[in-house]
């Protein structure tokens, strides 16, 4: 029984991501966060670039490190960014739209995530690059995450509230800041060239 189970749920959670990258696909992602060419996809080289720019736009006191209170106060001015609709809340959507460009209208939030780093986990082909679909799965997995009341909305609280958990994976050495280097180790790990 437990057997049928396992499968029954590994086996749902396969369609959900297969749907949500076939969704995907059709979309084209030209806003898609860090995508400098607008091609449509993120590759290694240009993640590098946006993560070094999105540490420098938080660092606010440009001392080279993060500390909470930079990070609350980003993600908060983000939550405002992404919330399209002033209505004071974030849903699937909008979240989506924000970090991916676009976002299928039938789009859901996933299971929860993992601590691999966020290009990598976005990458699932392991071709360097990730595409609009890979970038929804991994977002719509984020939203899950800080969706703590599972209501498909995210107030302010709730993100701001995540990105303590996020602070708190980005900074190994619990020193209450966060460097470049754990930064980008967070945020895009030892990610590949684009295979030609």
């Amino acid at each position: 029984m437990k057997k049928n189970i396992s499968f029954s749920l590994s086996f749902a959670f396969s369609l959900l991501l297969a749907g949500v990258l076939n969704a995907g696909a059709a979309e084209c992602a030209a806003g898609m966060q860090g995508d400098a060419d607008m091609n449509g996809v993120l590759t290694c080289s240009e993640a590098k670039k946006f993560a070094a720019e999105r540490f420098s736009a938080l660092d606010t006191n440009k001392d080279k490190r993060l500390n909470m209170d930079e990070m609350e106060t980003g993600m908060s001015g983000i939550h405002k960014a992404m919330n399209t609709n002033g209505d004071e809340t974030v849903d699937i959507q909008e979240y989506i739209s924000y970090w991916c460009g676009t976002a299928p209208t039938n789009l859901k939030a996933a299971a929860r995530g993992n601590k691999q780093p966020q290009f990598s986990k976005m990458d699932t082909n392991r071709d360097g690059m990730v595409s609009s679909g890979e970038c929804q799965v991994l977002w719509s997995v984020r939203f899950r995450d800080a969706d703590e009341s599972r209501d498909g909305r995210l107030t302010s609280r709730e993100y701001v509230q995540s990105t303590i958990l996020w602070f708190a994976d980005m900074d190994p050495n619990r020193d209450s800041s966060v460097t470049l280097s754990e930064w980008n180790k967070y945020w895009i790990g030892s990610c590949r060239t684009a295979k030609k």
